[in-house]
């Protein structure tokens, strides 16, 4: 294609271009994290590619300098909300650790009670820090918000817009920093977080006031405060799981809903349904215009005077603009919103050669304003589901039969049908990013939002957004309502669970790489501009079931290579080690760690990691002893990856819930073993692993002494070639003893430190066994300094062996050809 060509069709497309340009030079930035020197460098090179547009004007080259200077914009912008804040007082530089401090600040948003642990976010305006002023009563200025947990219930005084002194333990967040794995730092920093606080006690929390509030303070929060108010009145009349959905509804509060229900919900593909979203909010627009366009038709002076589509339009925007307000109006919510009022311009007027530019648009507004909201999962499952709707919704119409002369079932059916080609749409263009991001869809989704939808969003939410005006006026008439609405809850409750229950309802997958999203796009693209002949759909099938193959790979292609990986993941306070071998197969070794309640490691950590790496299936899992911190994330491991087989220690096979882990694998149909020393688990060419230490032997010591639990642990040796791993579990001083008199072989090029690197283990004459290269830590950064003993890193690192510990460089990969080990 000629250039002058190109121009042309840029010339007719400059606003999504622009808007992809932009996002272009956004991933870079967030993919190579720029320094602030860097993004100044860009941001001048970026006003110089400004100047050709205003000098050549309608000359190609200005739009190519045009789209350029978009792309170093968005890196830029992009670029520089990465960077940590600047300005010695903020709370991001005062706590580069964690550390008990006194803040005193203000309350903004409502605060959430989940039922165990109430969190909000403080915007600080002063901090005494306890460790650096000690007997000091004077605190210093400072700025920032904080996110705090308590695990237990705020006072109901305590409301957005309180002022608060408080006592906290104060930190920058913590993500693991391993592949996959959802990135909780991000995530709040997107909102303007870098700082997270925990508080022991209700009773470190003091309200109080030292002046009376502004005005423009009073309207600020005043929302907040009313969302507050009605969250605790559908709490208070309705029973728990009702006014939880009702809360999620209506406030977007899902800080209530139990698992059951989420679970539910995700596995049919409604869960969307509780968000506020641009999907939630574009179907309830659409349904709001169909029914307004079929009631105002039914006038012959309306017909005749008023342009009834537009008409329609406008009787819409004051529900969905009072829905909006009363989920708060904050930012996921407009952008909602603004999704929504788009795809009623774009579908209901049938003028979507006009929504791209919109879109575009509101891309861009919405990216200068928040430039990491295209990191967040709400951006990226709102604008592909609007794109989709705006693209390939008219192209799924478009094999519907052409609309005869009206009959009351032929038209009741196209309008069912269309219906659910709405849902599909919006599945096809938000797939990609609910596997990158979720890594599960639900085959029956378009039936079940056809079956769910109405009743949520025609029903009970009609019903609740009556009833929350009249929840301070005639509150018995509200709940009433509430009640009444509170049927079209039960029945999808009762459909959600059916559903649920079906035979693959729902299906996990490998997370997507990059590339094939981008080839799924692609493809998309093609089949949604390409003129409609069977010719072009034959092609396009054999594109997708290609595209289909690929993706899947991991389930029908054998894996042959010459290299073995290992990767020792960051799991905080625990331990897990992922192992591929050459022939492909996988192993898990131990996989738990020590976490907050309702934290599943395996659900958060290893599963993402798991489905990283293109890993459909397990083959072995070993536990080398029933400690939490090694087994607590295995359950949802074995339950998604069905390992073949299972090795155990053979301890504490009757304690709970390690006994639940075992029933549920052994119901599954994991076989489980109980190894000996010198057993081989598997062994092929120049790779074997195998147990220096079984199951058989761990009981006593020659003395006839008990030895601990962490003793008792399964120890393995993996060796390829010339390079050897030692994986010691939790071994300690007892237990090392006795394996250097059974004299074994213990000598490995890379040793995982036992019980995590503490002082009672690794002991010297162990260590000078084993003589390894590099010795990595697994263990958490709370805790450093007892487990990952110092002194044992002064001497190892005195002795010339490289050391690498999770809490520091995070997930550890090292890959050996069986001469060489290489590590990342």
């Amino acid at each position: 294609m000629r250039s002058a060509e190109l121009a042309a069709r840029l010339r007719l497309h400059l606003l999504p271009a622009a808007a992809l340009s932009y996002l272009a030079g956004a991933v870079l930035a967030g993919r190579i994290a720029p320094d602030a020197a860097t993004l100044k460098l860009y941001f001048a090179a970026a006003l110089l590619l400004f100047l050709p547009t205003f000098l050549l004007r309608q000359r190609p080259v200005a739009l190519f300098c045009l789209c350029a200077a978009f792309a170093l914009t968005g890196f830029v912008h992009t670029g520089f909300g990465l960077l940590p804040p600047a300005g010695p007082e903020h709370l991001h530089r005062l706590f580069p650790e964690r550390a008990k401090a006194t803040l005193t600040g203000t309350v903004i948003g409502m605060p959430e009670y989940d039922g165990r642990v109430t969190r909000f976010v403080l915007e600080a305006d002063s901090v005494l820090l306890h460790h650096r002023l000690p007997g000091s009563t004077e605190a210093r200025p400072t700025k920032g918000k904080i996110r705090l947990s308590l695990e237990a219930e705020l006072p109901p005084d305590i409301h957005a817009g309180s002022h608060l002194l408080l006592m906290a333990t104060v930190g920058r967040p913590f993500s693991a920093r391993t592949p996959g794995v959802f990135d909780y730092r991000l995530y709040l920093a997107e909102q303007g977080i870098h700082v997270t606080g925990r508080i022991s006690s209700p009773l470190a929390v003091i309200p109080f006031t030292d002046q009376e509030e502004s005005p423009w303070q009073r309207l600020r929060h005043a929302p907040e405060r009313l969302r507050q108010r009605l969250n605790d009145f559908l709490a208070g009349n309705l029973g728990p799981e009702q006014a939880a959905l009702y809360q999620a509804l209506l406030l977007g509060n899902k800080a209530g809903l139990a698992e059951r229900i989420q679970e539910q919900f995700k596995a049919t593909g409604c869960m969307h349904i509780l968000s506020i979203s641009g999907v939630h909010m574009s179907l309830l627009g659409l349904m709001l215009t169909w029914s307004f366009t079929w009631l105002l038709k039914r006038s012959s002076f309306l017909l005749l005077h008023t342009h009834v589509p537009t008409l329609a339009i406008l009787l819409s925007l004051p529900p969905l603009i009072v829905y909006a307000f009363i989920a708060g109006m904050n930012t996921p919510v407009v952008r909602a919103l603004l999704m929504a009022l788009l795809f009623l311009i774009g579908v209901v007027l049938q003028r979507q050669r006009t929504l791209l530019p919109l879109i575009a648009a509101a891309a861009l507004l919405i990216l200068l304003v928040r430039p990491l909201a295209l990191f967040t999962v709400s951006f990226q499952l709102s604008f592909s589901a609007v794109l989709a709707l705006a693209v390939i919704y008219p192209r799924l119409l478009a094999l519907l039969a052409p609309e005869r002369p009206p009959r009351p079932a032929a038209k009741a059916l196209r309008y069912l049908a269309t219906a659910i080609l709405v849902s599909v749409a919006a599945t096809l263009g938000s797939l990609p990013f609910l596997l990158y991001h979720f890594n599960r869809f639900s085959l029956l989704g378009p039936l079940f939002n056809l079956l769910v939808e109405p009743l949520l969003c025609l029903w009970t939410l009609p019903c609740g957004l009556l009833a929350l005006p009249l929840a301070f006026v005639a509150p018995d008439a509200a709940i009433l309502l509430l009640k009444l609405g509170g049927l079209g809850i039960t029945a999808a409750d009762r459909i959600t669970a059916l559903g649920s229950a079906l035979p693959l309802a729902s299906l996990w997958t490998v997370t997507p790489s990059p590339l094939e999203i981008l080839l799924y796009g692609l493809l998309l693209w093609s089949w949604v501009t390409r003129p409609m002949s069977r010719q072009n759909a034959l092609r396009h099938a054999i594109a997708a079931l290609l595209l289909l193959s690929f993706f899947t790979r991991g389930l029908w292609l054998h894996r042959t290579g010459n290299e073995t990986e290992v990767t020792f993941l960051d799991v905080g306070q625990g331990s897990s080690t992922f192992i591929r071998l050459p022939t492909g197969a996988t192993i898990l070794l131990d996989g738990g760690s020590r976490t907050s309640p309702g934290f599943d490691p395996g659900e958060r950590i290893l599963a993402p990691f798991l489905w990283k790496n293109k890993v459909w299936r397990l083959d072995e899992v070993v536990v080398t002893h029933p400690d939490s911190d090694h087994y607590n994330g295995l359950p949802f491991v074995m339950d998604r990856f069905r390992p073949k087989q299972l090795w155990i220690n053979g301890e504490d096979k009757d304690s709970w819930p390690y006994r639940s882990l075992l029933q549920s694998a052994a119901a599954d149909g994991t076989q489980l073993y109980e190894p000996g020393a010198d057993t081989t688990m598997l062994a092929e060419g120049d790779v074997r692993f195998r147990f220096i230490q079984g199951a058989a032997e761990t009981s006593l010591e020659p003395t006839g002494q008990h030895l601990s639990k962490n003793d008792r642990s399964l120890v393995l040796k993996l060796t390829h070639g010339d390079i050897a791993f030692l994986f010691p579990g939790d071994l300690g001083h007892q237990g090392e003893d006795q394996l250097l008199r059974a004299g074994k072989n213990l000598a490995a090029d890379v040793l995982l430190a036992g019980h995590h690197g503490s002082r009672g283990s690794s002991s010297a004459p162990f260590i000078a066994a084993v003589d390894p290269r590099v010795v990595v830590v697994s263990s958490g950064r709370s805790v450093r300094g007892h487990y990952f003993d110092q002194g044992h890193r002064q001497a190892w690192e005195e002795s010339g062996r490289t050391v690498l510990a999770t809490a520091e460089q995070g997930t550890v990969t090292i890959t050996t050809d069986g001469t060489n080990i290489f590590i990342k």
